[in-house]
């Protein structure tokens, strides 16, 4: 018990007062001189998790009369929707995380031990994720009755994209190739989901991994592309408010090394100040209130 209140206590003087207020990377490097390690590990865990994540899902099959256009009502299905795959990493991390379904082709247990990571999470990231990703694995969860967090938030890249650019096409491959990015790899087509679902055993092998490669390589390309585009998109949580920075600070990387860029007006008449990042280049908007603290802030 004594140990433990010595290093609260320890802990809680590095940022006694916001004259000698400390960031958390900075805080981590004197802990870790000190050799604190519990500490170390508590000012790690204070940092947003970040998840850039990707899935694979399978074909929906159904029983038909015959061929040509035609309407395909729910009663004709026989299988539904399920994830093959799915690869994640953090933010700041190097390792690319991976899961596939089992022998059976069922996700159960691909959903269970993802869930574990992806309730930590403040915010994920992904590719149209607001429309497909998350919404499977939301579904997915319900189905094998498993909890999800319903809160963490997400960037939709393509959204934000849309809604910002002027491009030929909001894919990820042409957005990866326009920026000078890592290429999104490619695969076979339908061919690979034939082999994976209804192949041998050694086919099944053989794609299934091929599918993890491309689904790993996904990762690499999304998280290069948020990176990439993060300055000129909007953002959808605050990391300043997460690691304990004042609300003027920065919503993205949660940096105190801002300055004001300009000041605007609403058609109401409110005062709004727009703010720039030094180290993610990000512009945000505070309250005229958070920019009076700002100003009158201790350095």
């Amino acid at each position: 018990m004594g140990n433990t209140t010595d290093r609260n206590q320890s802990k809680d003087t590095l940022n006694k007062s916001n004259r000698y207020r400390l960031s958390k990377e900075e805080i981590q490097m004197v802990l870790e001189h000190r050799g604190d390690d519990a500490l170390v590990e508590e000012a790690k865990e204070q940092h947003s998790k970040i998840m850039t994540y990707d899935i694979e899902t399978s074909r929906v099959t159904a029983s038909l009369w015959n061929t040509g256009k035609q309407y395909v009502n729910h009663a004709s299905l026989t299988s539904h929707t399920k994830i093959i795959s799915i690869a994640w990493k953090w933010l700041g991390e190097d390792e690319v995380h991976w899961l596939k379904w089992d022998k059976k082709h069922c996700d159960k247990k691909l959903m269970k031990k993802f869930l574990v990571e992806y309730n930590k999470a403040d915010m994920v990231i992904g590719q149209n994720n607001n429309s497909f990703d998350n919404k499977l694995v939301a579904t997915r969860a319900a189905y094998h009755r498993l909890f999800v967090n319903k809160f963490v938030k997400s960037f939709d890249i393509y959204r934000q994209a849309k809604s910002v650019f002027r491009l030929a096409s909001y894919s990820m491959a042409y957005m990866a190739k326009y920026f000078g990015l890592t290429l999104k790899q490619s695969h076979e087509g339908i061919h690979m989901w034939e082999m994976i679902e209804n192949g041998t055993k050694a086919e099944q092998k053989e794609y299934l991994k091929k599918m993890i490669d491309y689904n790993v390589g996904d990762i690499i390309t999304t998280e290069e592309l948020y990176l990439t585009l993060l300055p000129y998109l909007k953002p959808v949580m605050s990391v300043a408010a997460k690691i304990g920075n004042p609300a003027w600070a920065c919503p993205n990387s949660g940096s105190t090394n801002v300055k004001l860029l300009k000041t605007t007006w609403t058609a109401a008449g409110t005062i709004q100040r727009i703010m720039y990042c030094k180290k993610s280049n990000t512009q945000y908007k505070i309250s005229n209130p958070n920019y009076t603290r700002f100003l009158q802030r201790e350095d």
